[in-house]
């Protein structure tokens, strides 16, 4: 009886241990896939994603290229918590704004988010602009209106469906966007802060 209760220990023992370890790898996979910052998946997990779509369904595949405008002003301002908000907010308002589209979204820099979409349609994109005119609550009881720069590229009417080629076109139509949008870039840091900020407290 004795030896069969230790048995029954020891095997209890290595389920407890083995449930342990399979708990932290899987924590540990979760973290190799997700930013925790946004709170979307990791640009290299996004990618996948992106490259499986272009390859099942390239006539039905979009990727959208948003680029906040003066992000880090946010940060000096408000401080990184503050700017940590904001894009968790704009990946969430990315994610609503396509979301018949079966949107994934992702961080692709600092500022720069990636949306790979299906079936994109300009009222998306109008919908995405028109929910960024309201202003995003920070900590500590402030509000604050950023601005994005958005860009776009339909594998269908491009050459190829080479990922890589088409966020250079979605960046670059992002990039344009901004220049139309901000014709004065050369102004002083504190003239741009007042033409893209907005806080009401």
């Amino acid at each position: 009886m004795h030896s069969y209760v230790s048995k029954l220990r020891q095997r209890n023992e290595f389920w407890r241990r083995y449930a342990e370890v399979l708990e932290a790898e899987l924590a540990a996979a979760s973290a190799r896939a997700w930013d925790v910052v946004a709170e979307v998946p990791l640009r290299s997990t996004w990618e996948s994603v992106a490259k499986a779509r272009l390859h099942g369904e390239p006539d039905r595949t979009a990727l959208v290229w948003a680029d906040l405008d003066c992000f880090k002003e946010v940060n000096d301002t408000y401080g990184h918590i503050a700017g940590d908000a904001v894009l968790r907010e704009v990946a969430r308002r990315l994610d609503r704004a396509f979301a018949d589209g079966a949107p994934v979204v992702t961080r692709l820099g600092g500022d720069e988010f990636g949306v790979v979409v299906r079936d994109l349609a300009m009222a998306d994109l109008t919908g995405f602009s028109q929910s960024m005119s309201t202003p995003i609550d920070l900590p500590y009881g402030q509000q604050i209106e950023v601005r994005a720069s958005v860009g776009v590229a339909k594998a269908a009417e491009e050459n190829g469906h080479s990922l890589e080629g088409l966020l250079r076109v979605a960046e670059a139509a992002a990039y344009a966007d901004k220049q139309q949008a901000n014709p004065g870039r050369g102004r002083s840091r504190t003239s741009r802060r007042g033409a893209v900020l907005g806080v009401a407290r």
